[in-house]
């Protein structure tokens, strides 16, 4: 079967990337079509991954829509090509005008609330929306398939995944000894600027925790300026293992802190915005804390690293990997039984 993942951020990169090597073995051929810029060509070429590149990220000359629309049908050239009997996405739009025109069968893994606009044409273009079991939201039921698991646990599982202290090597910093921050950034799709923090908001608190802990920031987000001086010099795909070797996690990236959870890394999540498999580790295990200000994380983060609160994170770890499966393994299947109906 051919079968065509759809990258827009890194990431989709992470996701997808155990799962094309195990189709690939069982003989699949799989090509997966990566949006074109600068993050994501640097991601993908310490992988194995068998990629196309497709239209651009946002330029700011240009109206969103009118990038939108360039990708589509920069795309649509592609899977014109290509021919996939099968393409995936996450959280984003299946490009819904070509899933028709060209026959594909359409599935999306969903674990956050989009905008309505965007979530409407996944529901009435998507054959089948996979979601985590915890997720709350409605989806139509005739197209909802769901698992128990969290979208990081198709690359950071313990079958997939063991932190590894030497990316540390050249950073004179110690395992658990510095503070993990990352911001996302608008031009990933399905991020509004409602949900993220202003520049002002990250930098004050950049500098509010390095005043009693030593702060490094995630290259792949969004970094101002002027906090440039706390991005490593390091290739983008060690941002897990320096995420894994953190004390603590701080941003307004639910993907991130989604991340650190499975590893049983403390986050703390600064958003107004609904992030269901956030809230299922915060209430379920309290492994992280969803905050509304920024200085509302940096109280909880200097009581945390201070001491003067110790929550149990092993054992908050402990019970999220007896509770969840391995993704990758439950999405081989999902294709497998998908090839039966295609």
């Amino acid at each position: 079967m051919k079968i065509s993942p759809l990258v827009i951020h890194p990431h989709h990169i992470d996701f997808f990337e155990n799962l094309h090597n195990e189709l690939r073995g069982k003989g699949h051929d799989v090509l997966c079509f990566v949006r074109d810029d600068d993050v994501n060509r640097e991601y993908i070429q310490d992988s194995d991954i068998t990629h196309s590149f497709y239209g651009s990220g946002p330029k700011g000359y240009l109206p969103d829509f009118v990038s939108r629309y360039k990708n589509q049908f920069s795309l649509a050239r592609k899977l014109f090509s290509f021919k996939p009997d099968l393409i995936f996405s996450v959280n984003s739009i299946p490009y819904s005008t070509f899933n028709s025109i060209f026959n594909i069968y359409s599935v999306t893994f969903l674990d956050r609330r989009l905008q309505k606009k965007d979530e409407k044409k996944i529901f009435r273009h998507a054959d089948k929306i996979v979601t985590p079991d915890c997720y709350p939201f409605e989806v139509p039921s005739d197209k909802q398939v769901s698992h128990s698991s969290y979208h990081p646990f198709a690359y950071l599982h313990p079958n997939r995944f063991e932190a590894d202290p030497t990316v540390l090597d050249d950073l004179t910093v110690e395992p658990n000894d510095y503070v993990f921050i990352s911001f996302a950034s608008r031009s990933w799709e399905g991020f509004t600027e409602e949900d993220l923090l202003t520049r002002k908001e990250k930098i004050d608190i950049v500098r509010e925790i390095s005043e009693y802990r030593k702060v490094l920031l995630d290259g792949r987000g969004s970094v101002p300026e002027p906090l440039e001086e706390y991005v490593p010099s390091i290739p983008l795909r060690s941002y897990n293992q320096l995420m894994a070797n953190s004390e603590l996690v701080v941003g307004d990236d639910p993907i991130i802190c989604g991340e650190a959870g499975v590893l049983g890394i403390p986050w703390i999540f600064i958003s107004e915005s609904s992030a269901p498999t956030l809230e299922e580790q915060e209430i379920q295990y309290e492994i992280g804390t969803q905050v509304e200000s920024i200085e509302k994380a940096d109280e909880l983060a200097e009581m945390l690293l201070t001491g003067e609160v110790e929550p149990d994170f092993e054992n908050a770890r402990e019970k999220i990997l007896n509770d969840k499966i391995d993704l990758t393994e439950w999405m081989v299947k999902f294709v497998e039984i998908s090839e039966k109906i295609i």
